[in-house]
């Protein structure tokens, strides 16, 4: 957890240094939320949708996302999903309580009442408005002279030209104070600006009626129309708004492990916007070398939503809770921040320490986190470098699955079990929250991950080299006893160990080494980096891997029934069943037609918030 908390230190120094406003607030997001291109795309605006992605239940799911991103933060310690907090219905409840009726019966009569002292019974100028035109136009000619002669300056040479200059200077200073004592006295320069500041008060609450009604007009026909009409209040534009299809606003980072380790150090010795459950977590993760990424800062700009007429004089705001303080960020406020900018990442890379056992990563009994993330169990090798690094799971219904959640509760209820003599410390069952979650609380977001990834049992193997990705054996792996090790070293807080009773591992499952190959259906070339979901249909198994540059990847699959979704950028879904019923190794072969299709996801690591202002301002 700790390099997680360094890469969004790292992201929001970025953004803290390039554009940052006064009351941006960057918030860290404590669960997972990953989202695909194709759920991203449906936010956009529907003049940007092709007609199959107008259909009602994309409509529905198009809701489901617009209310997500549209969360309001009631924490000023981490931003994660509300669906009951959602800015849609604050904004709405606002229009709606706000003494909008009295401001528009308040201009109403204002602008009946027609001016007396500006205009007579047959609506001509008054002798007073008269007067003040002209001798306002006298001072603003005074005024005018001036200018030009300041010009005249750099163009004199000698001593006498200057102080000719300088003596015109001087009575054209008088004529302009002279013009403005006329203008005053004999052009009722004073009543005539009051009666002006009077109707341009009148002007100001125009405006304001025309902002407030405009957006309450958006939501009320909305209501009154169609199911295809109404998406049209999600519509979220983008900036950059083509982010999803090409490279547009994306930087390639790499943070070498002595950076991580001081961007932690920072986060911890700031604890802003940081909730301190999450710093006081320290884990060994000395396995991790770096961790690449690519980054975007994602704008969202939203048609209906206008704060500024809530920032006028004119608004008034009278419901026991109040909008907001300017400085706390709690449910206790109606609209204290708004999510305005998404902090992306996606292609995330964990380099590991050479001498990591790619065997003990690919056991299907554990899973391997980074942060809240879930990362493959395989590892990958750059061939250009030899480096060894994991890749994060991407696809949304294995990050959702069944199977996925009870590994996650499994993993938890074991490492629980042996971290619970440590002074008595309990976790609670790591499970993913449902999309549906309301108001995560960071502490248990984060607690629920301290003992997520006791899963490498500490095992030593001498360094192995291969083809991009690593082959893992079928052998099955046993977890050695305490210290407790994972993936990155000892995990959970550092307490004095204390040799903890353990019971024999169970036999490992009876299974078969089963080898995937990936090939084109149109000229049978093999498939490189295709991604592999297997999901068993009669056991808790789960498989998330890759193909190497031959198509083919092994993999020791426990006997049962599987189903397996095969995944990769220019090429249509395939979903098929297999079943493993004996020992006997098993060739598979998969062949993918061609079609436009891009499977792009992005983890929100954390969400720039706007906090908004004292309102009602006059309170």
């Amino acid at each position: 957890m700790k390099y997680f908390i360094a890469v969004y230190q790292k992201l929001k120094n970025i953004y803290m240094s390039q554009s940052s406003m006064e009351n941006d607030l960057p918030m860290i997001c404590p669960s997972l939320r990953i989202y695909e291109n194709e759920e991203l795309e449906l936010l956009k605006p529907q003049s940007l949708l092709n007609d199959e992605q107008k259909k009602a239940l994309s409509i529905i799911k198009k809701q489901n996302m617009a209310y997500e991103l549209n969360s309001v933060p009631i924490s000023s310690n981490f931003w994660d999903l509300n669906p009951n907090n959602s800015l849609f219905d604050i904004y709405r409840d606002i229009l709606e309580k706000n003494n909008l009726k009295n401001i528009e019966e308040h201009l109403d009569k204002v602008l009946e009442t027609k001016s007396t002292i500006l205009f007579d019974a047959k609506n001509n100028d008054t002798k007073e408005f008269k007067a003040y035109k002209k001798y306002r136009t006298n001072h603003e000619t005074a005024v005018n002279n001036i200018t030009s002669h300041l010009e005249l300056f750099d163009g004199l040479d000698t001593d006498e030209e200057k102080n000719n200059w300088n003596d015109q200077l001087i009575h054209l200073n008088n004529i302009k104070e002279l013009t403005f004592s006329e203008w005053k006295v004999k052009g009722y320069k004073d009543i005539i600006e009051k009666e002006l500041t009077k109707i341009n008060k009148a002007t100001e609450a125009d405006l304001y009626v025309a902002m407030a009604q405009n957006a309450k007009n958006t939501f009320e026909a909305a209501e009154k129309t169609d199911v295809i009409n109404n998406a049209s209040i999600h519509d979220i534009n983008f900036i950059p708004y083509d982010f999803m299809e090409n490279e547009s606003g994306w930087n390639s980072m790499r943070i070498e492990k002595s950076e991580l380790e001081g961007l932690h150090s920072e986060a911890k010795n700031a604890t802003e916007n940081l909730p301190s459950e999450i710093l006081s977590i320290d884990y060994d993760e000395s396995m991790i070398e770096a961790v690449e990424l690519e980054y975007s800062f994602v704008h969202l700009k939203r048609s209906w939503f206008n704060k500024n007429f809530m920032l006028s004089s004119l608004f008034e705001w009278n419901e026991p809770k109040k909008i907001s303080d300017g400085q706390t960020i709690s449910n206790d406020f109606k609209l204290p921040a708004f999510p305005k900018t998404m902090m992306l990442m996606k292609n995330l890379k964990i380099i590991l320490n050479p001498a990591i056992n790619s065997e003990a990563i690919s056991n299907p009994n554990q899973l391997v986190y980074f942060g809240p993330l879930v990362m493959k169990q395989q590892v990958f090798v750059n061939k250009n470098n030899n480096q060894k690094f994991l890749k994060a799971i991407t696809n949304v219904k294995t990050i959702k699955s069944d199977q996925l959640n009870y590994m996650a509760k499994k993993t938890a209820t074991i490492e629980t079990a042996k971290l619970a003599p440590m002074n008595n410390i309990t976790a609670k069952p790591a499970a993913e929250p449902a999309p549906e979650a309301i108001k995560a609380a960071a502490s248990t977001a984060f607690s629920n991950k301290i003992n997520l990834g006791g899963m490498m049992g500490g095992i030593k193997i001498p360094v192995t080299h291969g083809a991009s990705p690593v082959q893992p054996a079928p052998k099955p792996v046993t977890p050695s006893p305490t210290p407790i090790k994972g993936l990155w070293g000892t995990w959970g807080p550092k307490y004095p160990t204390t040799p903890i009773p353990t019971t024999p591992p169970p036999p490992p499952p009876t299974g078969a080494n089963v080898q995937f190959k990936v090939l084109d259906k149109m000229n049978n070339e093999p498939i490189y980096k295709c991604a592999l979901s297997i999901k068993g249909t009669n056991n808790n198994r789960i498989f998330e891997i890759e193909s190497n540059e031959i198509g083919i990847i092994n993999q020791f699959i426990p006997i049962g029934d599987y189903s397996i979704e095969l995944r990769i950028d220019d090429y249509a879904v395939l979903q098929q069943n297999f079943s493993v019923t004996n020992a006997n190794p098993l060739t598979l072969e998969y062949k993918l037609q061609r079609e436009e299709v891009k499977f792009k996801s992005f983890f929100l690591i954390g969400m720039i918030c706007e906090r908004m202002p004292k309102i009602p301002m006059n309170q």
